[in-house]
Formats: structure tokens, sequence, C-alpha cells
């Protein structure tokens, strides 16, 4: 079984089909990547499966449940966290706390037992800062030192770490990556690629989609390939066959395979 399916999935706004028809799924540890022109439809693809949207047609499933329409905290806890192209971080928090907003959902505690059970409050925290930490470390030991500081502080490259540490630290079994190298030199490009990689070491049966125009990220981070154009799905397969597939060139590289 699929661990995430769409069967036919489609979304219009104002009389135009922004996804039309997407059949797609992913398997358990496996590493998918969505590429396309600008205004292909990929982050929109994202936004419904992750519930920002609704789509207007299709299905879209979950560990062999419907998820079509539900909120996006619905979908969160049922085991998949999200990065956003640009920074959804909280830029007066510190790095813990910043990682500490993906437990929120894992929290046991009351507002009342912060009153009155301050102990049970104290140590659920003090728990879920050390998985933070824990997360942090596999990916820069150095911003664990930093974990007080704010987060506006922090270079670029280690604030991509913390939004990819936040969205991991609940341990999801689906990860969607939408651009993570966005804004990024060629030399943190690779580091990125790395950290990637080390996502699949750190949990080893989570599934990854990742967004991505960098196309040296496309060809040695995922091992399969899924193309877009004005909406639809137009080609998938693995990446040397891809880019040298007809309809990708025509849509995507311009006329001349990479």
């Amino acid at each position: 079984m699929a661990l995430l399916e769409t069967t036919g999935v489609s979304i219009n706004f104002g009389g135009l089909w922004a996804v039309k028809n997407v059949d797609f799924s992913i398997e358990p540890r496996q590493i998918i990547g969505l590429i396309g022109p600008n205004g292909s439809g990929k982050t929109t693809f994202l936004n419904i499966i992750s519930g920002i949207y609704t789509a207007t047609e299709g299905q879209v499933m979950m560990k062999g449940e419907t998820i079509t329409g539900l909120k996006p905290y619905q979908i969160f806890k049922k085991g998949m966290s999200r990065t956003y192209q640009s920074s959804r971080l909280c830029w007066d928090l510190s790095v813990a706390d910043n990682i500490l907003i993906g437990l929120y959902t894992k929290q046991k505690y009351s507002f009342a037992d912060t009153i009155f059970r301050p102990k049970k409050t104290d140590g659920e925290i003090y728990d879920g800062l050390q998985q933070c930490m824990d997360m942090l470390s596999y990916f820069n030991p150095e911003l664990v030192d930093r974990r007080y500081e704010l987060v506006k502080n922090i270079p670029h490259i280690d604030r991509r770490r913390i939004e990819i540490s936040r969205a991991l630290v609940s341990h999801p079994s689906i990860v969607l990556l939408d651009e993570p190298t966005a804004g990024l030199n060629d030399d943190e490009t690779m580091e990125m690629m790395d950290d990637i990689r080390k996502i699949k070491e750190k949990i080893q049966d989570i599934c990854i989609i990742i967004i991505e125009h960098d196309m040296k990220v496309m060809a040695e981070v995922p091992e399969h390939i899924v193309v877009f154009n004005a909406g639809q799905k137009i080609a998938e397969g693995v990446y040397k066959d891809i880019v040298s597939d007809p309809a990708v060139i025509n849509a995507y590289l311009g006329g001349a395979a990479v």
C-alpha cells in the first residue's frame, strides 16, 4: 500500500485549473522530487495534500485513509509535516522555541497543569527540548550551543535547518520540503543535499517529497522525479530518463537537456 496516494486530484481557481487530474503515489522510505516551470502547480499540489487547499475534484489518501478536506492540523496529526519556500520561522523567538513549536500536538499537559502541576509541565518541556536539540545536532551541532539565540540572528542555511528540524521533531511519516535550497549558494546547496540524505538515516521509514529548481539537487537526492507543467503531470521516472524526455525538455528545460 502506498503511504500517500492521490487520484485525479484537481483544483480550480476562478475558472482556471491550477492542478488538473494528478495521480501520484509515494511508498515508505521513498524520496520523490517535483520539478516544473514556475506556476506549473508544484506548490499548489503540496498545498492540496497538506490540507491548505481542498481539492475541487479527486481524492487524497494517506495510510489507506481519505484525508481529502481535512484541515492542515488534522493532517499534521496523522503524520505529515512540511517546510515552505519562504521562511515560516518566528523571528523574535529563540532557535529552541521555534523547534519546540513542532511538538505542540504531542504535548500532554494542560493550562491547569502549568499552574497547579508545574513540575509535570517543566518535565515535559525539558524532554521536548532534548528531542529538539538531538534533532538539531544531527544537522549542525554548533546550533545546539546557540539554542537560546533569536532566530533572526542565525545564518540563512541554519534557519533552513531549523525549519527542517521543526518539521521532523514530531516524527512524521511524510515530510514535504518546498525548495529547501532557495537562497543558498552552491556550497550551501551541497551541504543541504547532505542534510536531506541525513534525514533518511535519522528516520529510516520516512517519505520525503521535495520541490526544487536546482537540477544538481534533483540529480543527486530523489530516487524518482515527477514533472509538472500547466498544472498537469507530464512525465515521471528516474532523473536520467526525465532530462531526455522531449515533453520535459520542451516544457521545463528550454529545449536542451542538462
